[in-house]
């Protein structure tokens, strides 16, 4: 999968170059033109794998700002236009330079504000896991009917991985049951791991009044009884370093990460979608 999404990225950037060359194709090559040119090669290459990306993310995906891969589709687009237009010397729109100035700026300190978060993510994305661990919490998502879904799949696979090679350490299944699922999250996980992974029953305890990763956090914390048991994360790894700043914030003080895989291609819209996720909660921790 890995393969094929990368192959897939590369002929849509491809294209965007070759949209990019016939775009301005009779328009002289000044010197002064050069750096203009060289983002009418970007934004067209992030028009074409935006435009591609929109199309997977709305079969796959869904959910909250699935609106964010068009929406940049047609940002690039209009900055193409744009270009091309101050590259003829025929601007559609003329701002004054402090207001030019100040959009440069701005998406330079939002691009390394992005790129600074999305750092963290992978990084805490990428973590081995510790061994030993007294206890892991596995975070609940959605359940389809009574089987889980393609992300709870993947965490219910990373626990029964880690039990596997800890024998010592007890899993709690975190997670409630919403409106459209028959059995609850953490039901669902404890079921696979019985049978499917063959984890006896006394290994898992439940936590199922739970309805946000707050929560599975906050009341698996109960349950545990301890801040200081050294405890581990089981979630996606997009989500693991945000789900790490909750569980310190509801005061675990020997917590650690234990991602799971992502799974593309959406968990790219997944890891991208994150940086919303964080900046939230790093705004409303300081009001």
């Amino acid at each position: 999968m890995k393969v094929y999404v990368l192959l897939v990225s590369l002929v849509m950037i491809l294209a965007g170059q070759v949209f990019a060359l016939i775009f301005i194709r009779n328009i002289k090559r000044e010197k002064k033109n050069r750096f203009r040119r060289i983002l009418v090669s970007i934004y067209s290459a992030l028009l074409f794998w935006c435009g591609m990306y929109s199309i997977v993310c709305m079969v796959y995906a869904g959910g909250r700002l699935i609106f964010l891969w068009p929406a940049l589709a047609l940002f690039a687009l209009g900055r193409v236009i744009m270009l091309r237009a101050e590259i003829m010397e025929k601007s559609i729109l003329r701002f004054p330079r402090w207001f030019r100035y100040g959009y440069r700026i701005c998406m330079v300190c939002c691009l390394l504000l992005f790129l600074a978060v999305e750092g963290l993510v992978v990084r805490t994305m990428t973590a081995e896991s510790m061994p030993g661990l007294d206890y892991i919490v596995v975070l609940g998502a959605g359940v389809i009917g009574e089987k889980p879904s393609n992300p709870l799949r993947m965490r219910i696979q990373k626990a029964a991985e880690y039990l596997q090679e800890n024998p010592d350490t007890i899993v709690i299944a975190s997670g409630g049951q919403g409106s459209d699922e028959q059995i609850s999250e953490a039901e669902c996980i404890r079921r696979q791991l019985t049978e499917v992974y063959q984890i006896p029953e006394e290994r898992i305890l439940l936590e199922e009044r739970s309805t946000s990763t707050e929560e599975n956090l906050r009341y698996s914390l109960q349950i545990i009884g301890k801040t200081d048991t050294a405890t581990g994360i089981i979630t996606n790894g997009y989500h693991e370093y945000r789900a790490m700043l909750i569980a310190k914030q509801e005061g675990y003080r020997d917590v650690h990460p234990v991602p799971a895989v992502t799974l593309l291609p959406v968990g790219i819209h997944y890891t991208v979608r994150e940086f919303f996720g964080i900046i939230h909660f790093w705004v409303k921790r300081m009001i």
